[in-house]
C-alpha cells in the first residue's frame, strides 16, 4: 500500500522526532488500519460540532491536544471521502490559530488519501453530505492532486474495468448483465461460504449469531486484554471500537472466521478460515511437526480437533505439557488452492500519537467472525469470495464498496442486481471530470509518484480502488 511506505518514508525522514508525523484517519476502523488515530482524536476536538471558534477554545484548554498542534510538520488523512467539508475548514482555522501561522493549515504539510466515490461523510439530520472537496479551503490547502489508477486487488481487466464503472455510477448494459450474470451459487472445494456483506452491523450480528447456533459443540471464549494510558474504560472502549479485534469472540468448532491481521505473504488480513479445534502452543507445536504420528499416537482423548480423516483428541497426560491455555486453530484457505493450519494465538493492536503515547491497546485472537461482515468493515479488505444482496443496499457508494472487495468474478455472488442501487454522487463526478480535464490539459494538477516521495506541500492522493 503506498500510504504505509509513505508513512515509512516520512518517519524516517522524522526518525529523531517522531512527533513531528501525525498519521489519523476519518474513521477508527481505518485509523488502526495505517497505525494512527482518529482525525477528532488528534485535533482534540470531540465530536466537533462546535464552531470554529469554540473549537479553538477547547484545543487551547487541552495542553495535549494544543502541543500536538504545535509540533506537527506533517498531518497525514486516510479515507478523506467521510471527512465532512465543514470540518475540514474547522481544522484549517485551528491549525492557523493555534500555530498562530497564516498559511493553509499553519504551515502543515498534508498528504490526503482517499476515494471520494467509496462511503460519504455522515451528514449531521436533515443535511446533505458535504464533501471535503466543498470545503471553502481546499483549494488553498492542497496544492497537488495524484490520481493512482493502477488497480491491485482485481487482475482481470474485464472484472476491474465493470468495477470502475460501477465506481462512477454509469453501467454499460454489457457491464449490467455481466452483474447479473453472477447471481448464482458458488462452489468451493473446500467448505467455506463466500462472505456476505450486510449494510448494518445488526444484520450482520444477526446473520453470525444464527450460523453460531447451528453449531454443536462448547462455546470457547476469548476475551480481549487491554491496556494503554487511558485509565476511563469507558472511553478506551470508545477507542478501541476503532479495532477489528472484537472485546470478546465466541467460537465453537466449525466457526467460520477471518483472519484480521498480515501474518506472512500467505496468511493476510481477509484470509479466510475455519476453526477445526483448539490447542495449547505445545501441543499444536508436536502437531505441526508431524501431523500423521500426532494423529496416529493421540488419536483417542483429550482436545478435540476436527479432520479430514478422523477426529484428533490430544490428552495431557500423554503429551506431558498442559493444555489449559487453549487458542483456535484454523485451516485457512490459500489463493492457490491449497490449506494452512495455524494456532491464532493473541497478536497486539494499539491507538498511537504522534508522541509515541499508547491510549489504548488490545491483546486478542486476530479473529473474527466471517459468515457476514458489515460492508463499513469490509472497505479497505480485499477478499476472495464474496456474497452480497444488493435490494439492502441504500447508500450511495455502498454497491461499489461492496463488489470491489471481491478480487475475482469467480469468487462474487450478487443477488438482486439493480442498476437503479448503483449510483453515485454528482459532486464526485464533477469534481473527477475536472481533474481529469485538467490532467489531460497538461496542468500540475498531477504530478509523479517520484514527486510525491520527495516529499511536497501538501497533495490529495484520490485512489480509484484502495488497494
Amino acid at each position: 500500500m503506498l500510504l504505509r511506505e509513505i508513512i515509512s518514508a516520512l518517519r524516517r525522514k522524522y526518525i529523531r522526532e517522531p512527533d513531528r508525523v501525525a498519521v489519523t484517519a476519518s474513521t477508527g476502523l481505518a485509523a488502526c488500519n495505517v497505525g494512527g488515530v482518529t482525525l477528532h482524536s488528534f485535533a482534540g476536538i470531540g465530536l466537533g460540532k462546535e464552531s470554529a471558534e469554540e473549537l479553538v477554545k477547547k484545543v487551547r484548554k487541552n495542553q495535549k491536544a494544543r502541543h500536538r498542534w504545535m509540533r506537527t510538520k506533517v498531518l497525514i488523512i486516510d479515507e478523506v471521502s467521510m471527512v465532512d467539508g465543514d470540518l475540514f475548514d474547522k481544522l484549517e482555522q485551528i491549525a492557523r490559530t493555534i500555530r498562530n501561522n497564516g498559511r493553509p493549515f499553519g504551515g502543515i504539510q498534508l498528504v490526503i488519501t482517499g476515494d471520494f466515490f467509496q462511503l460519504p461523510p455522515v451528514p449531521d439530520s436533515g443535511k446533505a453530505a458535504k464533501f471535503a472537496f466543498d470545503a471553502g479551503t481546499w483549494i488553498a490547502a492542497i496544492e497537488h492532486t495524484i490520481g493512482l489508477h493502477h488497480v491491485f486487488r482485481q487482475k482481470d481487466p474485464e472484472f476491474a474495468n465493470m468495477l470502475n464503472e460501477m465506481r462512477e455510477g454509469r453501467l454499460t448494459p454489457a457491464s449490467i448483465n455481466a452483474f447479473k450474470k453472477l447471481d448464482r451459487k458458488l462452489a468451493f472445494e473446500d467448505d467455506l461460504e463466500a462472505t456476505e456483506l450486510f449494510p448494518t452491523r445488526q444484520e450482520v450480528d444477526r446473520a453470525n449469531t444464527l450460523r453460531m447456533q447451528q453449531l454443536h459443540g462448547e462455546i470457547h471464549t476469548f476475551e480481549a486484554r487491554d491496556g494503554g494510558t487511558v485509565t476511563d474504560k469507558t472511553f478506551r472502549d470508545k477507542l478501541l471500537q476503532s479495532c477489528m479485534a472484537p472485546e470478546v469472540i465466541h467460537l465453537k468448532k466449525g466457526s467460520q472466521v477471518m483472519l484480521i491481521k498480515n501474518m506472512d505473504d500467505t496468511l493476510v488480513n481477509g484470509s479466510l478460515g475455519k476453526v477445526i479445534g483448539f490447542m495449547s502452543e505445545q501441543t499444536f507445536d508436536k502437531y505441526h511437526q508431524n501431523e500423521e504420528e500426532f494423529l496416529a499416537i493421540h488419536g483417542d482423548g483429550g482436545e478435540e480437533i476436527a479432520h479430514p480423516d478422523m477426529k484428533l483428541k490430544a490428552k495431557t497426560d500423554l503429551l506431558g505439557v498442559s493444555t489449559s491455555q487453549t487458542f483456535p486453530v484454523v485451516r485457512f484457505a490459500i489463493a492457490d488452492g491449497t490449506t494452512r493450519d495455524l494456532l491464532c494465538q493473541r497478536e497486539p493492536w494499539k491507538i498511537e500519537l504522534p508522541n509515541g503515547e499508547v491510549q489504548a491497546s488490545r491483546s486478542q485472537v486476530p479473529l473474527i467472525l466471517a459468515w457476514a461482515l458489515s460492508i463499513h468493515k469490509a472497505q479497505g479488505q480485499t477478499m476472495e469470495r464474496v456474497k452480497v444482496d444488493l435490494g439492502k443496499v441504500f447508500e450511495k457508494g455502498q454497491a461499489y464498496v461492496a463488489l470491489s472487495r471481491a478480487t475475482t468474478m469467480q469468487g462474487l455472488q450478487v443477488l438482486r442486481f439493480d442498476p437503479r442501487k448503483v449510483v453515485a454522487h454528482e459532486k464526485v463526478r464533477s469534481f473527477y471530470s475536472s481533474l481529469t480535464r485538467a490532467e489531460q490539459a497538461g496542468g500540475d494538477t498531477k504530478v509523479t509518484n517520484k514527486s510525491a516521495q520527495a516529499g511536497i506541500k501538501a497533495s490529495a492522493y484520490e485512489k480509484s480502488f484502495v488497494s
